[in-house]
């Protein structure tokens, strides 16, 4: 049973050195520090040879950890649907200020339509799909040529 409870305890530890990997700012949660703050009792339990209480700090620092983690893959999801947006904003905008060639008009509309698309589920917070539409915005616009590349 020591085995399999150390053995338990290694593996919490691990998965929060996976944790850590992620930027800082986004294992600043209350999850996190409530799991870290169970790791510790665990091992305290553990070390003071209460092994009921370590494995089921164990247990509880496993959820929290788990919720930790969906947390930090939704900031992710957030951050990266943004830096998309702000990109296919600003090749749009580059594009409108410079004009393109004539050839090259409707690959800007289009560009434009998606881009409130994307706007419109980032807003909403669907940004997976904000994602899709923002990088079909960049690959639109990847052929487009201004007016005075002719």
């Amino acid at each position: 049973m020591k085995k399999s409870l150390l053995l338990g305890i290694v593996i919490i530890g691990l998965l929060f050195l996976a944790s850590s990997a992620s930027a800082q700012s986004l294992l600043d949660n209350p999850d996190y520090k409530k799991a870290v703050e169970l790791q510790r009792q665990a091992e305290t339990a553990y070390a003071e040879g209460n092994y009921d209480m370590a494995r089921e700090y164990s247990r509880q620092a496993q959820e929290y950890i788990q919720r930790s983690n969906v947390y930090v893959d939704n900031r992710l999801l957030i951050y990266r649907a943004n830096s998309l947006l702000k990109a296919a904003q600003d090749r749009v905008s580059y594009f409108k200020s410079v004009g393109v060639q004539p050839e090259y008009q409707g690959y800007l509309d289009q560009a434009e339509k998606d881009l409130a698309l994307a706007k419109a589920a980032y807003e909403a917070g669907r940004y997976q799909e904000s994602i899709d539409y923002s990088k079909k915005v960049l690959a639109g616009i990847a052929v487009m040529k201004t007016v005075q590349q002719k």
